[in-house]
């Protein structure tokens, strides 16, 4: 399980700086409906995910305890130019132990050493409704539109399972020829692997003796 984390931004200005950063619409967002959502860098790809909510004008940014560090300097730059606070909130409020799992449904988490790696596409974050192309601007809103509209996605998200204990997000995968994709997140032996062939055996390491069985593409 993973403990759980939240970044709270408050103050007449939360709305919108939120609104300019993230993937999702702020607007949306209600205390009993959360939304999946992530803010990018300018070259469009994820620094951070998390799941968003409202509570009496406050928003809270609900992710993996050990990435409030890099959500909070991420957004602090951008931060300066608003009235708002950010603060690291996770043991003011009544939250959940951990996070959800959704790895079957193909919902993953983003961690450091996977923070910066994956663009929104690559996670199917569009299709699980946590990118919005109508709102307007938002960092790293350029990139990802144009893959949207005119891009092909060369790797794609597919769930596997392995025999081994220790994984590393963020790691290689490999097939005969090389590398051949990365492990994007992983609970137990079930694994989110983003590669752009699955026919040919994929393996954990570069010897090809640690074999992944692969189960679904989303």
């Amino acid at each position: 399980m993973i403990t759980i984390g939240l970044l709270k931004v408050s103050g007449s200005d939360a709305q919108k700086l939120l609104q300019g950063q993230l993937t999702c619409d702020v607007n949306d967002v209600t205390p009993t409906q959360p939304q999946l959502g992530a803010h990018c860098n300018p070259q469009g790809r994820i620094i951070s995910l998390f799941y968003l909510f409202n509570d009496q004008g406050d928003y809270y940014l609900q992710m993996p305890r050990d990435m409030l560090d890099i959500a909070l300097k991420a957004l602090k730059k951008y931060a300066v130019f608003f009235k708002v606070e950010l603060t690291d909130a996770s043991n003011e409020s009544s939250i959940p132990g951990s996070l959800p799992t959704f790895l079957e449904n193909g919902v993953a988490m983003i961690y450091p050493e996977t923070s910066g790696m994956f663009l929104p596409h690559e996670l199917n974050l569009p299709q699980l409704n946590g990118v919005n192309f109508k709102k307007g601007c938002f960092t790293g809103q350029e990139i990802i539109a144009r893959m949207q509209y005119r891009g092909k996605l060369k790797n794609k998200l597919h769930t596997a399972t392995c025999e081994k204990e220790t994984l590393v997000r963020g790691s290689d995968i490999y097939h005969e020829k090389g590398i051949a994709g990365k492990i994007v997140d992983y609970v137990g032996s079930t694994l989110l692997i983003l590669t752009n062939d699955t026919k040919q055996p994929l393996f954990l390491d570069e010897a090809c003796t640690q074999p992944i069985q692969v189960n679904h593409v989303y």
